[in-house]
This record gives structure tokens, C-alpha cells and sequence, in this order.
């Protein structure tokens, strides 16, 4: 069933549970997988496509970072050149779209080395303008692109139950279908690669809404006597409740602020939704406000903290900071 068409019925919704009923049954042949960015999300992302047995090369900027996975079996490139060469797949999963070109231009770049009928699949949020971009890049060596940002967290990529937004062509959606299985557990699919970045951005433009939203309520529950916990407690009671609550309430109230998701990729998420905002002849108002917010939260020296830690600063403002 096409997505072009719009209305929620036209998106393929693809659920791959773990139970056995509903598990995957399609062709689970090893293949060989070039897979370059092991970051927060990345490396769990690598790692479980190295569980699943397939033959993995990965290339990181700081190659350290892939010691845990070549003590497992897997191989490191020297370039990204080198890991995207001769693979069955190859995938991207970079901070931003300024890092993505620079693993897949140059010589030694990434688009070097695809040949005729190569499917890269991009995980990073970089955005409909570097999608269309890379898209054009890569269809100029006769290769297809997908586009396939994930949503979830560092934790749940680590288990592989992570929620993948997953475009274009069917025909390299297939070939992949085994790989990205091994690393989620649901799939939307859409037909075009730059719909699936704009639905990252959709999502995570709701998110970014929520969380600053949250961090105002429970500073102004704060400032009142209000516990944290009393707040999350009750917001998690009414019709507006959600797992996001939960867990960024409990790092609030512990003061725990390592990065799952750093405020300063939530912030660029949302430029990057306005952006697609500006191409589209779309107004985003409040996605405005809360950019500029995470982006006073990181010139406050948050930008490499946990986005809960927008909810610091509002606590700093009421004056409850601890």
C-alpha cells in the first residue's frame, strides 16, 4: 500500500514482535555490512547486527570507540571508502548532516565507493534537505538510498526494540528488511526516502514540545512545594500521560543528566524541522520557542546533557535549582 497519498490508513505500519507468531520469516542470509558512526546510538545499532551473524565492518572517527566490537569478531575500516566497499549494505548513523558529508564525500568518502545496484541506509537525523541531497548524490553512481531513522533510545537499541521510520524504493527495503529487522522491533515504511526524514522530524518536533513543556510544569510545581515526584505522579494518572514523563522525571529528581539524548541534538532536530518548515510553506511556532529554549538550555552549559536537563534550567529560574 502506497504512502503517497496521505491519511493515516496509506502508511505501511510493520510490527516485528518477538513472540513467535509474529516473528520475522523472511530470508536471514549473513551479509556484509559496512556500518560507519558508533555513537550512542550507533554502536548498540552495529553491535546487534553483529549478534545476528552478519559480516560486519565498521569505521568510527575515533576508532576506539570500536574496540568492543572488533573483540567480538567484527572488523574495522581505516576509511570510510574502505567499510563501504564490496558490502551488501552499507549504513550511515551520524550526529548531523555536516558529519554525513564528511563520511560520504572525498575520496575516501563513503559515495566513493558504491557501485550499480549498492543500497546505502542512512540512520541519522539530518533532515529533508540532506535526504534529497544524498539521495540525488547516491542515485549518480547507480545506487539507492534509504532513509531510516530510528526512534527510541540508547537502551532500547540495545535491545533491539527500536521503532525505525524506514523510506524508499521496495525494492532496497527488501534487501535490508533481514538487517534492520536484527535492530528493531517495528518498521513504518514509506515509499520516499525524504518523507521518512520529514516523519523523524514531525515526531521529534512533538518531543521537543513535550519535554520543555514538562520542565516548565515541574518548575512551577516547585516553586509551589510541589515534589517532583508527586507531579510525575499525577500527570501519569490523567489522559495526558506518557513514558516520556516517567523516565525524564525520575533523572530530573535524581539529578542525573547523562546524555540519552543530548539537548544539543534536540535542538538541532528542531532546526532542522524548521527547515522543512521553510521548503514546505509550513509556520512552526511553536517549535520555535522550544529551539530557542534548548538552545538557551545548552549556552547554559547543557548542551551535552540529557534533555531532562532543560527542566534544570527552568529550575534554576524558579529558583529551586539544588
Amino acid at each position: 500500500m502506497s504512502s503517497r497519498s496521505g491519511g493515516l490508513s496509506k502508511g505501511r505500519f510493520v510490527t516485528l514482535a518477538r513472540s513467535p507468531a509474529l516473528r520475522y520469516k523472511g530470508p536471514t542470509m549473513r551479509m556484509r555490512i559496512g556500518f560507519l558512526g558508533l555513537g550512542t546510538m550507533g554502536e548498540p545499532i552495529a553491535n546487534n547486527l553483529r549478534k545476528a551473524g552478519h559480516d560486519l565492518t565498521v569505521w568510527n572517527r575515533t576508532p576506539s570507540k570500536a574496540d568492543h566490537i572488533v573483540s567480538k569478531g567484527g572488523k574495522l575500516a581505516r576509511t570510510p571508502r574502505e567499510c563501504a566497499t564490496g558490502r551488501d549494505l552499507v549504513f550511515t548513523c551520524l550526529s548531523d548532516e555536516k558529519a554525513l558529508d564528511a563520511v560520504l564525500d572525498g575520496e575516501d568518502g563513503v559515495l566513493a565507493a558504491l557501485r550499480e545496484g549498492d543500497v546505502l541506509v542512512d540512520m541519522s537525523t539530518a533532515g529533508v534537505r540532506a535526504a534529497r541531497s544524498i539521495r540525488e548524490r547516491v542515485s549518480a553512481k547507480g545506487a539507492r538510498l534509504l532513509v531510516s531513522p530510528a526512534l527510541g533510545s540508547r537502551a532500547a537499541a540495545e535491545k533491539a526494540q527500536l521503532v525505525l521510520v524506514v523510506g524508499g524504493p521496495a525494492e532496497a527495503r527488501e534487501r535490508a528488511r533481514p538487517a534492520l529487522h536484527a535492530v528493531s522491533a517495528r518498521m513504518f515504511e514509506q515509499d520516499d526516502a525524504v518523507q521518512a526524514a520529514l516523519l523523524k522530524l514531525c515526531v521529534n518536533s512533538v518531543m521537543g514540545a513535550m519535554i520543555t513543556s514538562f520542565g516548565e510544569a515541574l518548575a512551577l510545581g516547585a516553586a509551589g512545594g510541589l515534589g517532583v515526584s508527586r507531579i510525575v505522579e499525577v500527570l501519569q494518572a490523567s489522559p495526558f500521560h506518557s513514558p516520556l514523563y516517567l523516565m525524564k522525571g525520575e533523572l530530573v529528581e535524581r539529578k542525573d543528566f547523562a546524555p540519552r539524548f543530548a539537548i544539543a541534538l534536540a535542538e538541532k532536530d528542531q532546526r532542522l524541522a524548521q527547515e522543512a518548515a521553510e521548503d514546505l510553506g509550513a509556520r512552526l511556532p511553536v517549535n520555535e520557542v522550544v529551539r530557542r529554549l534548548l538552545a538557551e538550555a545548552g549556552g547554559a552549559g547543557r548542551a551535552d546533557k540529557d534533555v531532562a536537563a532543560v527542566a534544570d534550567l527552568f529550575l534554576e529560574w524558579a529558583g529551586k535549582k539544588a
